[in-house]
């Protein structure tokens, strides 16, 4: 008789989140204390027309800041993996990555009118997370959500519970400049979340028969009674 196993227990990680953290835990690994950092991360360059920055950054978190990564694994795996079931990997990577670019080049372009906003070079993942956390927020607005089987929330709860947790600590530091590509992205993954949210009629997301219950998903709401 097969034994369990713990990891039998875990959702899948889909492939588009799955290669985002990828591509931005080994770049971050190889270039983050490189010369090369200041080329592709956002900071006071792109006032030097370093234009390719907004994008660049995306996939490169500066030196020191590389904790970020384990943000990106969970928010990748267990929340931005239900948006990507449902919507598949090109239109989620397409709504993680514009958002993320957005953000960026939001801070970008403020920064040409006060440089002091670039004074810290930004780069990471996490505004493409928080854009994950705000779509998940709006496709699973009143399904109660099962967090490691305990905390009972709303899908919007948890967006709105992760989102102010990321923007806090920078808030927090006095650096707020760095929460600001963060909260576009938040809020432009939201406007495409509501744009390409499915008809009412389309169903609802929950585990699919034969595969044992994850650590975060949607439930139907008289489960919360059992």
């Amino acid at each position: 008789m097969a034994r369990s196993s713990i990891l039998a227990n875990l959702p899948r990680f889909h492939r588009g989140g799955f290669w985002l953290l990828v591509i931005a835990a080994a770049a971050s690994a190889l270039l983050a204390d490189h010369p090369l950092a200041d080329t592709l991360t956002l900071n006071l360059r792109f006032t030097e027309r370093a234009l390719w920055q907004p994008l660049t950054a995306i996939a490169l978190y500066p030196d020191g800041q590389l904790g970020g990564l384990i943000g990106t694994l969970f928010i990748q795996w267990f929340i931005g993996g239900q948006v990507e079931e449902r919507w598949g990997t090109a239109r989620y990577l397409t709504l993680v990555l514009l958002s993320a670019f957005v953000g960026y080049l939001v801070v970008a372009l403020l920064g040409l009118a006060v440089p002091q906003m670039l004074a810290v070079p930004m780069g990471g993942t996490l505004p493409a997370d928080i854009a994950a956390v705000a779509a998940f927020g709006l496709l699973h607005a009143r399904q109660p959500v099962q967090l490691f089987g305990a905390l009972p929330l709303s899908g919007r709860g948890l967006a709105v519970l992760v989102t102010a947790l990321v923007l806090l600590g920078p808030l927090l530091r006095g650096n707020w400049p760095v929460a600001v590509p963060t909260a576009v992205a938040a809020l432009c993954g939201l406007l495409l979340a509501w744009r390409w949210r499915p008809p009412a009629s389309s169903g609802k997301v929950a585990a699919r028969a034969g595969r044992r219950p994850r650590h975060l998903k949607v439930v139907e709401k008289p489960r919360l009674l059992n």
